[in-house]
């Protein structure tokens, strides 16, 4: 299941952001293993946030919510109608990634 990036519209795999794209950091292998067991509220602490920033990736309420990321030109700037959307379904969904995911894709987003 695809969600897209808010910024550029790239779909992005949820499994790969769930899992996998912590990796990319510069995090070791034993640091990105742990986080892939955190909460969803943990994942997003400022230290990994900032870790993914340094990647490209920056997330809204949740690791499936993509404000930007790696494709997006450098002076882009998100959709606001989508990033309302998204921080909504996030908002009301809560911590339940598989809703989040299932939301973002039957709205394309």
């Amino acid at each position: 299941m695809d969600v897209h990036c808010t910024t550029c519209g790239e779909p992005w795999d949820t499994y790969h952001l769930r899992h996998e794209a912590i990796y990319e950091t510069d995090l070791s292998h034993v640091e990105a293993k742990a986080w892939t067991g955190l909460s969803p509220e943990t994942r997003l602490l400022p230290r990994y946030r900032e870790k993914f920033r340094a990647v490209g990736f920056e997330f809204g309420g949740s690791v499936l919510n993509v404000v930007r990321c790696p494709a997006c030109p450098k002076d882009a700037r998100p959709d606001t109608d989508k990033a309302s959307l998204k921080a909504g379904i996030v908002e009301i969904l809560g911590n339940d990634e598989d809703a989040i995911a299932g939301a973002m894709e039957d709205f394309g987003i």
